[in-house]
């Protein structure tokens, strides 16, 4: 039997030595140019970059605008402002104070240019003791972005404060309220400036291609520096429209423009103010020198398609039907069918050495592969089971010690007949709990046990409870998780008796067109916001990584939630709420399952 490495090396050592030397002697030096000046500098390494820098940029103003928002002197400042018996002269002490701490940030940050804040109605505080008043602002472009379309960030712009110190430089500026989260609702404003420069320059040192750019655009599409659309074409404006809608972080597209020409659009988002870089570039700049090559190589590579066609198919038929035979046994693998799979490949031979050995492999992989998949699902099975009885016999104990603290109760009154109703009830309910078997059982069966726990509890508390259980539609044939109802119940029972001395609970089963709902109402305590919250928080995370344990106070409620998604799984739902009581309502909305539908 020859290897296969014999025949290829036999067949194509001439093509391989002689056509491809001529053709690799001219990808080399016409590769060695483009490789280095696209690889090297390409779109997405140029953008990481920059984006890099623009996050560095903002983190700074980020962080000024938290040393202002959070010091003692805005306090101050805003107090000084809202006394009632504040003097014009306090105010323009408190003024002044502001203003040298803008100064001291502002010198703190390199990039920042100015920091000013506004309140209306018309008072501007800036470093370096400038304070005026005009309602000017208001008719900012930034103050409208602000408060009418909560917009922090604004594109470059003069800055009236900046022009007034003699600083035409456009800004790029970020503005938020200082007084409540609404911008249309805040009575002062900080705005902080960068200048432009910043931003730009860096940005003008990036190309793609001879004549591409690269534009920043805020997350609605529009320029931050309107100073790059004069390298802009009308119809390249689209772009950024169709871009604000994509969801994806980087990528890139291809667009036809109107002259017919092929362009790349390259995009970046920035993490934290969902800003884009988009680079667009005409695929003629950027792959002109690939075109001179494409024709070369298309010639070569033509011919040297016809020569390896012919002589792929002489040694071809020995190799593709193994390899055919082995890809469609894979796919049975795939969907997870081990019979076809062992079947397709049971007779399968090959004359090369090295397929025969994978056939082997594979087949003896299989094999193994099945029986370990088996052995695995099968340990699966065993410990989710002994999780879930696990859980069902955390009830046990639980209620039979809750329950002998009641007889003993009794007894120590001298009740007599009560204690022996109650001793006898609690067998029967005992006879029923430890048969843990069955996950589910008929819903009459469910229900004359709690009957029977409902006799126990009248007992106990004599006249001092209401407890009702009501049910609507036809149930009988219904199938309930085993000991759905009866924690809840003591839970009810067990709140309400320590926060009032009447007890009112109410239970209201009734059977809709797809589920049985639940309701069980208490005039306990209820639950608070925080215990509503860490008793859902708990139960879904015990769910998702399937690991048990009780740490809730609300311990019966607690275990009937992780039962009911073990055995329902997503199909169950449940909501806590307040009574009609004024204690807790718990509604549970289990799927309907009849008897005949139950395996």
């Amino acid at each position: 039997m020859k290897s296969l490495k014999f025949k290829l090396m036999v067949t194509f050592i001439l093509l391989i030595v002689a056509s491809f030397s001529v053709m690799a002697f001219i990808l080399f030096h016409s590769s060695k140019t483009i490789i280095s000046s696209y690889i090297e500098e390409s779109a997405l390494e140029k953008m990481q970059e920059y984006a890099t820098y623009v996050e560095m940029l903002q983190n700074q103003v980020y962080d000024s605008a938290s040393l202002v928002y959070n010091s003692d002197v805005i306090d101050i400042w805003d107090r000084a402002h809202t006394a009632d018996n504040a003097t014009d002269g306090s105010k323009m002490l408190a003024n002044l104070e502001l203003s040298e701490y803008l100064t001291q940030v502002t010198n703190s940050y390199t990039p920042l240019a100015n920091m000013t804040i506004y309140r209306h109605p018309n008072l501007w505080i800036s470093s370096e003791n400038y304070i005026s008043r005009s309602e000017s602002f208001k008719g900012e472009t930034w103050y409208v972005d602000l408060t009418k379309r909560e917009r922090y960030w604004s594109p470059a712009g003069s800055d009236m404060v900046e022009m007034s110190r003699g600083n035409e430089n456009a800004m790029v500026s970020m503005t938020m309220p200082l007084d409540t989260y609404k911008p249309e609702l805040a009575n002062s404003f900080l705005k902080i400036n960068v200048s432009e420069t910043y931003f730009l320059e860096p940005l003008e040192r990036l190309h793609l291609g001879e004549t591409g750019q690269i534009y920043l655009i805020d997350r609605h599409g529009q320029m931050l520096l309107p100073g790059q659309s004069q390298s802009m074409d009308e119809h390249q404006y689209a772009y950024f429209d169709e871009l604000k809608t994509i969801t994806s972080s980087e990528g890139r597209l291809f667009r036809t423009n109107t002259e017919g020409e092929k362009e790349m659009i390259v995009y970046k988002r920035l993490s934290k103010t969902k800003w884009m870089l988009v680079g667009i570039v005409s695929e003629k700049d950027l792959y002109s020198q690939l075109y001179n090559l494409r024709d070369t190589v298309i010639v070569i590579v033509s011919i040297l398609l016809v020569v390896s066609i012919i002589l792929t198919l002489v040694f071809s038929h020995s190799i593709s039907r193994p390899l055919n035979s082995l890809v469609a046994a894979m796919r049975h693998l795939k969907r997870g069918d081990f019979v076809q799979a062992e079947n397709r490949m049971a007779n399968e031979r090959s004359s090369t050495m090295e397929i025969a050995f994978v056939i082997e492999v594979f087949k003896s992989m299989i094999s193994q592969l099945r029986q370990y998949i088996s052995k695995e699902y099968q340990l699966t099975l065993l410990k989710q089971k002994a999780d879930y009885k696990a859980l069902v016999m955390q009830i046990n104990p639980h209620f039979l010690f809750n329950t002998l603290e009641m007889i003993s109760s009794l007894a120590l009154q001298n009740r007599g007949k009560e204690t022996s109703k109650m001793i006898l009830t609690l067998g029967h309910m005992m006879r029923y709990s430890l048969k843990v078997s069955d996950d589910l059982v008929y819903l009459r069966e469910e229900l004359k046990y709690i009957h029977q726990y409902l006799d126990i509890i009248r007992v106990r508390y004599h006249d001092r409870s209401n407890i009702e259980l009501t049910t609507h539609g036809p149930t009988d044939e219904l199938l309930i998780l085993k000991f759905m109802l009866q924690p809840i119940i003591e839970n009810a029972v067990k709140f309400s008796s320590q926060h009032n001395d009447y007890i009112e609970t109410a239970i209201d089963i009734t059977r809709r067109e797809h589920h049985l709902h639940i309701r069980i109402s208490d005039n306990g305590p209820g639950f608070t916001a925080d215990e509503k919250y860490q008793l859902m928080h708990r139960v879904m995370k015990q769910w998702q990584s399937q690991q048990y344990e009780d740490k809730d106070r609300h311990i019966g409620l607690h275990n009937v939630l992780l039962r009911s998604y073990a055995v329902y799984g997503d199909a169950f739902h449940y909501e806590i709420g307040v009574s009609r009581f004024g204690g807790a309502e718990v509604s549970l909305y289990v799927p309907i399952k009849e008897a005949e539908q139950y395996d």
